[in-house]
């Protein structure tokens, strides 16, 4: 007998993660996708089955974070891939952006992956399984572009 996975994907409505979902449910795994906007989730997937569930979640709190693992953790009774997706390019010279500008793209992708392993990472242990995916920016690598 086969059993799917369960999928925790964040930053889930649109692009790389908004794919993934829909691959993902399309091939019969569960999955749990999160977003700033459920409406934009459940427009684009659907809205709460046996095999998905939208949440709403604001990665940088992390009793938002919380609550949607706990939101998936009754709904699917585990977790079994956590895909760190979520976050946002910051483009612009030291000049242009403000500390505020940069401390928010700061606290999205970096302490919003925290975040989420944080608070997933306890059912990974008590399982003695799991996998992260984190997903970053080739400029992570190459800083050859202006900005």
């Amino acid at each position: 007998m086969e059993t799917k996975k369960v999928w925790f994907v964040t930053g889930a409505s649109k692009g790389l993660g908004l794919t993934l979902v829909k691959k993902l449910v399309t091939n019969g795994y569960k999955v749990a996708a999160t977003s700033r906007d459920i409406n934009a989730l459940i427009s684009e997937v659907g809205v709460t089955s046996d095999q998905f569930l939208p949440i709403e979640m604001d990665i940088v709190t992390e009793s938002s974070v919380q609550k949607a693992v706990q939101q998936t953790m009754e709904h699917f009774k585990t977790i079994d891939v956590v895909v760190n997706n979520a976050g946002y390019g910051q483009i612009g010279t030291l000049e242009e952006l403000s500390d505020e500008e940069s401390r928010r793209n700061f606290d999205v992708n970096v302490f919003g992956l925290l975040n989420v392993i944080r608070q997933t990472m306890p059912h990974f242990r008590e399982a003695k399984s799991g996998h992260f995916f984190n997903i970053s920016s080739i400029g992570g690598y190459h800083g050859g572009f202006p900005g």
